[in-house]
């Protein structure tokens, strides 16, 4: 490695920091999408620990929705919208995709994302785009929470709250500085969010002093504060090893598996100091295509065809890239395709990984 490649978090993880054992993926099939069954979203609901009664409410509420925004509550993702040969979509949900056409973003070729095209995320009426170059991190945690909770995802999207004030994620009138006339918009809520979490992840997050405001969201208060159903989280520095690298392997197992994984980028001193540091978060928000069958000449897996999405918060769009690329990119020495730089927000690096490390009130799943 020469000092043009150098970058903190390495220098960090050679130090100890940011190491240990990786947690072991979720449970296939645990976290799989609601469908548009009330079963299903009412399961959704009592895995992100509301009580039947707001369950009750909120598939109530979900039948008198316009299918559109149903479809925003339900998967705000959009980890169903893939081409028809991607259908079988690793998030763990069932093929709701056939006789639907291609979603924006992907080519004419079937199975082949148009990688020029990235597709805007909207929830409700308003693109989910980061409040200042501060709340990368609040805004992708608001997505994950939305994605893992359908009361929260509902707020978001049509502004209705079936938890009546009780869950810690709507935001009330009067809650950081939330005015009444900011929540009546999806727009208003989703940034009134995003100072929620901005608030909670600065605080208390060096012993008992709180974490500089303009320094964004660290990786350990964004996996202390990280809700997504019933999860908890870990966060482990990506150690740059190219396509065999265990965190983000780890993290791509996670996102098959059901659960979205926040990702920090960054550069190198070869940019300049100051970009040698994470410098942005993204999330890893689902996996599809076929997996490869065997693996490369160094015993890791082959990645195939298969694509990503990366929800990136500046652009507030879905970016769809290949996993091979995603994972050259985080290589020393790699050089990311134009895609990929995209989709981690204009930086060449994954740096950081927030990963699930087991249920909520259990113990931690490590491997």
């Amino acid at each position: 490695m020469i000092l043009a490649d150098l970058q903190l978090t390495r220098v960090l993880r050679a130090a100890g920091a940011g190491r240990g054992p990786l947690p072991l993926p979720p449970p296939s099939g645990r976290y799989a999408l609601p469908d548009a069954a009330a079963s299903s979203a009412r399961r959704a609901a009592l895995r992100a620990g509301h009580p039947g009664q707001v369950a009750d409410r909120l598939v109530t509420v979900l039948e008198s929705l316009r299918p559109w925004e149903r479809e925003h509550v339900l998967d705000p993702l959009r980890r169903r919208s893939v081409a028809p040969d991607q259908r079988r979509d690793l998030a763990g949900g069932p093929d709701l995709t056939v006789g639907r056409p291609v979603g924006q973003g992907q080519g004419s070729a079937p199975g082949r994302p148009d990688l020029r095209f990235p597709e805007p995320l909207v929830l409700g009426r308003a693109r989910a785009v980061q409040v200042d170059e501060t709340t990368c991190g609040s805004a992708v945690l608001a997505v994950l929470a939305a994605a893992g909770d359908p009361v929260v995802s509902l707020w978001l999207v049509a502004g209705t709250d079936v938890s009546r004030g009780a869950r810690e994620l709507v935001v009330s009138e009067g809650q950081v500085d939330a005015t009444a006339r900011e929540l009546e918009t999806s727009s208003g809520r989703f940034q009134a969010l995003q100072r929620l979490l901005k608030a909670r992840t600065t605080r208390a997050a060096l012993g008992p002093f709180p974490w500089p405001g303009r320094l964004g969201t660290p990786p350990w208060t964004a996996a202390r504060d990280a809700r997504y159903a019933d999860v908890r989280f870990t966060h482990r520095i990506v150690a740059g090893g190219g396509p065999g690298d265990p965190v983000l392997a780890s993290a791509l197992r996670s996102v098959a598996a059901g659960v979205p994984v926040p990702l920090y980028t960054g550069g190198d001193v070869g940019t300049g100091w100051s970009t040698a540091v994470p410098r942005h978060v993204v999330l890893l928000a689902g996996v599809s295509g076929p997996q490869a069958e065997a693996g490369g000449d160094d015993g890791t897996p082959a990645h195939g065809g298969r694509w990503c999405s990366v929800y990136e918060p500046s652009s507030g769009a879905l970016h769809r890239v290949r996993v091979a690329d995603l994972l050259a990119g985080t290589r020393v020495a790699g050089d990311p395709s134009k895609a990929v730089r995209r989709a981690l927000g204009g930086w060449p690096y994954v740096t950081w990984a927030v990963l699930p490390a087991g249920r909520a009130g259990g113990s931690r799943r490590v491997g």
